[in-house]
C-alpha cells in the first residue's frame, strides 16, 4: 500500500499515516473543551488537523518539528480538506523517511549547481571569477546551498529553494544584460546574482523544518552575506576596493524597499537590476506556490494570500488550436 499524500487526500478517506508537525495550537472552544489544532506536513503539501477527543495527551505526545504517526479521516470545513485525528503518536526514527516528508525542489540539484559552474567559468574579470571560486571550492558551503531553503514561508521554502531561485535569477540576469542592457558589467551582475542570498545559508536551518538559527534571528542574510563576502575578499590579494564596494552594495540593496529590509536603496544599475529580478522571481514563484497548494478544489480563485494580498484565478487558458504561423 501507498503513502497517503497529502495532495492525494480525499473527503471521507481513512488513513494512517506518517506527517511532520508544521504547527500546533491548543484552544478551548466555547464549552471549555480543550481541542488542538495541527497544521501536517509531507513532501507534497500541508493541510490543517483537529485533535478533539484526548486532546492534552496529543498535546503532550508531540511538539512542531516532530514526525507522528496518526489516525485520521478527512474531512471539509469551509471549503478545504482537514483531518479529524483519532489518535497519534510521536513516530521512532526508524520509521520516518524524511525525504517523504519535507518539500524540496523537484529541479536537479546537481544540474543546476553545474549550471553555475559553467557560468563562473565565463567569468572575465579576475578577481571576481577567484572570490566565486573560492566560496564553490568549499565543500561545505556546496553542500548547503544544495539543501538550503531561500525563505521559512514566503518564496521558494523547501530543500534545494535557495539554490533553485539564485539559478533562475542568474539565467534572467545574464539574459537581460546580454539582450537588452548590455552596458550593464554582466561579470558584476552574475557575481552579485549569485551572492546575494549567501547569508541564508547561515540563517536558515532547512533540517526537519524551516526555522531561523540565532543568527538568523539576531542579524539576518543581508549582515550574514555581507561578512560572508568580506571575510573571502579578505583573503585574495588586492581585491580592488571600488569593485567589493560595488558587489557588498547590491547585498545590502537587494530587497530595494527600506520597508522591505534593505538598508539602503539600489544606487547603481547592476544593483537596481537585481533588484527587480529577484522581486520577479520570488513574487512570481509566490505565485505559481500559492495555486498549486490551494485545496479549494472547486473555486476559481486561491484563498486570500496575505502576503500579496490578493486571490489569484487558477484557471489556466487553454491551448488554442490551429494558429501555428507558416
Amino acid at each position: 500500500m501507498g503513502r497517503h499524500n497529502i495532495k492525494d487526500l480525499t473527503l471521507g478517506q481513512s488513513l494512517r499515516e506518517l506527517y511532520l508537525v508544521k504547527s500546533k495550537r491548543k484552544s478551548t472552544t466555547k464549552q471549555g473543551k480543550t481541542y488542538l489544532d495541527l497544521e501536517l506536513q509531507d513532501k507534497t503539501g500541508i493541510i490543517k488537523a483537529k485533535v478533539w477527543d484526548d486532546a492534552d495527551r496529543a498535546d503532550q505526545e508531540c511538539r512542531r518539528g516532530d514526525v507522528i504517526k496518526v489516525e485520521a479521516v478527512v474531512e471539509e470545513f469551509n471549503r478545504a480538506l482537514q483531518l479529524k485525528v483519532k489518535r497519534l503518536r510521536r513516530a521512532e526514527p526508524e520509521e520516518a523517511d524524511l525525504a517523504e516528508l519535507l518539500p524540496a525542489t523537484e529541479k536537479d540539484p546537481g544540474a543546476m549547481l553545474q549550471g553555475l559552474r559553467e557560468r563562473i567559468a565565463a567569468v572575465q574579470n579576475p578577481h571576481l571569477h577567484q572570490l566565486l571560486d573560492l566560496f564553490f571550492a568549499d565543500h561545505d558551503f556546496v553542500e548547503k546551498l544544495s539543501v538550503s531553503a531561500a525563505a521559512r514561508n514566503l518564496h521558494h521554502g523547501f530543500r534545494g529553494g535557495l539554490l533553485e531561485h539564485i539559478y533562475a535569477m542568474v539565467r534572467i540576469a545574464d539574459w537581460l544584460v546580454e539582450n537588452i542592457y548590455p552596458a550593464l558589467d554582466r561579470d558584476l551582475v552574475l557575481a552579485g546574482t549569485i551572492l546575494h542570498d549567501v547569508g541564508k545559508i547561515t540563517e536558515l536551518n532547512s533540517d526537519l523544518e524551516i526555522s531561523y538559527t540565532r543568527e538568523g534571528f539576531l542579524q539576518g542574510h543581508i549582515s550574514l552575506g555581507l561578512m560572508m563576502i568580506h571575510g573571502q575578499a579578505r583573503t585574495l590579494p588586492d581585491f580592488p576596493p571600488e569593485l567589493l564596494l560595488h558587489l557588498e552594495h547590491i547585498v545590502l540593496s537587494h530587497h530595494g524597499e527600506h520597508e522591505w529590509g534593505s538598508p539602503v536603496l539600489p544606487a547603481t544599475p547592476e544593483a537596481m537590476l537585481i533588484h527587480h529580478v529577484d522581486n520577479l522571481d520570488a513574487k512570481t514563484t509566490m505565485v505559481l506556490e500559492a495555486i498549486k497548494s490551494d485545496k479549494n478544489l472547486d473555486e476559481e480563485f486561491t484563498e486570500y494570500h496575505r502576503a500579496l494580498e490578493r486571490h489569484f484565478y487558477k484557471v489556466r487558458p487553454a491551448a488554442v488550436e490551429g494558429t501555428d504561423e507558416g
